[in-house]
């Protein structure tokens, strides 16, 4: 009995910790960045997680995340760290720049960059609205 009670527990936590995961949107124009209407949404994301959408897109937001929670958006699928093209901490949505995006890293709270790796590769911050950044990366 008492075995039983702690499984339910354990997986209603997971259940929680699941339904609170991230939102991120990727946007197939640059006009529509960060004020228009999503392309392609994903819901309910869990941290450290690669989201990698086919084909290229020019721009992406992250929003749902604890002001901790590290964000990396690179120009190439699978989020190596060679194809970052710029990190946040906290909600956040970006503008491609030259080359477009093509997966986001959402990392899970409190985890820090290894000193060989890139941060905020060519980004500007143009403005802060609330509690989402919003930049360029060109």
């Amino acid at each position: 009995m008492h075995f039983t009670n702690a499984f339910l527990v354990t997986s209603f936590l997971s259940f929680i910790s699941t339904a609170s995961g991230a939102s991120v949107n990727f946007y197939s124009t640059k006009e529509a960045t960060c004020g228009g209407s999503p392309s392609l949404e994903y819901r309910f994301v869990a941290c450290n997680t690669c989201v990698d959408p086919a084909l290229d897109w020019w721009g992406a937001e992250v929003f749902d995340i604890a002001s901790n929670q590290r964000v990396s958006m690179h120009n190439q699928n699978s989020c190596t760290p060679a194809s970052q093209v710029g990190q946040w901490y906290g909600n956040v949505c970006a503008l491609a720049g030259a080359t477009a995006l093509r997966s986001v890293w959402v990392a899970c709270a409190g985890q820090k960059l290894d000193n060989n790796e890139t941060e905020n590769a060519n980004a500007k911050e143009s403005a802060e609205n609330g509690s989402v950044t919003f930049v360029s990366l060109e």
